[in-house]
Parts: C-alpha cells; sequence; structure tokens
C-alpha cells in the first residue's frame, strides 16, 4: 500500500509540473515577451540587431516615425529619427514575426503532406512486390 501512496504522490507531482509548464507557456512567455501588447499598440520594433554579449540596435516604429535605439544592460538611448523614405521595408509597413500558432499550423500541415507522401510510396512498394509474388 505504502509503494502505491508513493506512485500516486509521484504521479501527481508530475502531472502537477506539467500543468505549471504548460500554463507558464501558454501565458506567462506572452506576458514577458510582450506580444499580446505588441500586436495591439503603435509601437513595433522593426528590427533587432545584437552588437555584442550586452548591446544591440534596435528599429523601433512608432506611429509614423522611425527610430534608431541602442540598448546596452545599463542605458536606452535614441540614436536617431531615420525618415521613413530612407528603408528598404516590403511594402512600406512591418512584418511582425510569426506567433507560435502560426509556426505549429505550417509544421503540422508539412508534416500530414510528408505523411500521406510516405504512405502513398509505402502502398507503392507493397504493389510491386505482391505483382513480383504472382
Amino acid at each position: 500500500m505504502d509503494g502505491f501512496l508513493a506512485f500516486l504522490q509521484v504521479l501527481f507531482s508530475l502531472l502537477f509540473v506539467l500543468a505549471l509548464a504548460w500554463w507558464s507557456t501558454r501565458y506567462g512567455l506572452p506576458l514577458l515577451q510582450g506580444t499580446q501588447t505588441r500586436r495591439k499598440s503603435n509601437m513595433t520594433v522593426v528590427e533587432r540587431i545584437p552588437l555584442g554579449m550586452r548591446g544591440a540596435l534596435c528599429l523601433v516604429k512608432v506611429g509614423e516615425r522611425f527610430l534608431l535605439i541602442g540598448l546596452t544592460p545599463t542605458k536606452i538611448e535614441c540614436l536617431a529619427e531615420i525618415p521613413a523614405a530612407e528603408l528598404h521595408l516590403p511594402d512600406g509597413e512591418t512584418q511582425l514575426p510569426p506567433d507560435f500558432a502560426a509556426i505549429l499550423a505550417k509544421s503540422k500541415a508539412e508534416t500530414a503532406r510528408l505523411s500521406r507522401q510516405l504512405l502513398r510510396r509505402a502502398r507503392r512498394v507493397k504493389e510491386r512486390k505482391e505483382q513480383e509474388d504472382e
């Protein structure tokens, strides 16, 4: 009986950790990344280029203005305002990175396509073997 109770304790602990991990990735991670507010606001990060281990340059679109921002661990500084005419943006608009759901859906579709292709090839091989056996 003690072994069964220990098993149940381990099982519920594992389920709790899995539920906590699911909740963190579903709700906690988007909050940390700011993806929910980014899609609804007038401010987007168009491009980010790392400069070494701790610094980066960011091109940010605020309304219709584009700002070049320098980031360091201790400081955030607006370096310049860049006219939109000098930038090479596709169709004059910024492209948001695809969200995880879009990537997952595309991956599922590709996996299903490859699975169907593999099944077709397996059927052909099976049919050829049957023809050779006859």
